[in-house]
């Protein structure tokens, strides 16, 4: 349910938009997209290159779960031409904004446009730890992670492919090509991770942080064992998820073990220490720092980043 501090913040925006008499448009007529976290402007920046302007809405190096919109946040949003965003639980507050303007900005969200899509009590850590730390009881809630599967990026990029050239049909060559392009580097990826994994003889993928990568160890069919469920609320494991993590590592040999992107990494640090594990940084795309965001980093050079690290993990 929409709190009474949220239905405040909408009137005010609603009424700051109502002022507006039209949408934000660049000089040059193009469409104005808003995206509200990294995979959702990487995946816009790829389909419009300089086409178009995509404004991301959540600062780089933020933490994107819990998000609350500025009123300037909202009125970008409700000014542009297209505002696309991941559609899960985190995402509810856009509903209400969406819903009372009577789809009068159009909207994409990459939850809808995924082939695969698991609940979050699908996500879990292997055989270990306590059965109830990662129940729910809020009903169906989707993992929000779908991005990073490859599969199912390239479905996304398809679909927001036709959803822009609808809107501006007069460029949707282009963006046909630019997508087209875009997604044969992530099929060269997708590839490169299956041959990776079919040379590991032992891929046991240990995650000594929070889990957004369910989608990506069962597209290519990793075992995994990770110290929180999907993005728990839990900020810290407990003792028996610690002591069961240390004894598998060091009972099946295991060698390397990750951490998120712009995360705490005292667990991970912790656990390499006791059983002489290496640390690496696994990215899960979700977010990046405000360096690679000047520098252009995209979803592809993340992704190229990962295969390299686990090319030096597993092989």
């Amino acid at each position: 349910m929409i709190g009474r501090c949220f239905l405040l913040l909408l009137s005010s925006v609603l009424v700051l938009f109502s002022s507006c008499s039209e949408k934000k448009t660049r000089q040059d007529g193009g469409l104005v997209i808003t995206a509200l976290d990294f995979p959702s402007y990487d995946a816009a920046r790829a389909v419009v290159g300089d086409l178009a302007e995509v404004v991301m809405i959540l600062p780089p190096g933020t933490e994107s779960h819990g998000y609350e919109p500025s009123p300037e946040d909202m009125v970008k949003i409700l000014s542009s031409d297209l505002f696309v965003y991941c559609g899960g639980e985190s995402d509810h507050w856009i509903d209400g904004i969406l819903d009372d303007l009577d789809g009068k900005v159009a909207t994409f969200s990459l939850l809808a446009n995924s082939p695969v899509v698991f609940l979050e009590d699908d996500v879990g850590a292997v055989e270990s730890v306590d059965d109830d730390s990662h129940g729910h009881d809020h009903g169906a809630v989707y993992d929000e992670h779908v991005w990073t599967s490859l599969t199912n990026e390239i479905a996304i990029i398809e679909a927001l492919c036709g959803t822009i050239s609808g809107l501006d049909p007069g460029n949707a060559g282009a963006y046909g090509v630019q997508s087209g392009n875009y997604i044969a580097r992530i099929e060269e990826l997708r590839s490169g991770f299956s041959a990776l994994f079919e040379q590991a003889s032992h891929p046991l993928m240990v995650v000594a942080d929070r889990f957004p990568l369910i989608y990506f160890v069962s597209e290519f069919g990793i075992p995994y064992l990770a110290a929180f469920p999907g993005c728990a609320e839990e900020s810290e494991p407990s003792a028996k998820t610690v002591a069961y993590m240390i004894d598998r590592i060091r009972a099946d040999g295991v060698d390397s073990i990750f951490h998120m992107e712009l995360s705490n990494t005292m667990l991970c640090d912790l656990i390499a220490e006791e059983t002489g594990a290496s640390p690496y940084l696994f990215n899960s795309c979700h977010n990046i720092t405000k360096r690679q965001f000047d520098q252009g980093v995209t979803y592809v050079d993340l992704m190229e980043e990962n295969l390299e690290t686990l090319r030096e993990a597993f092989l």
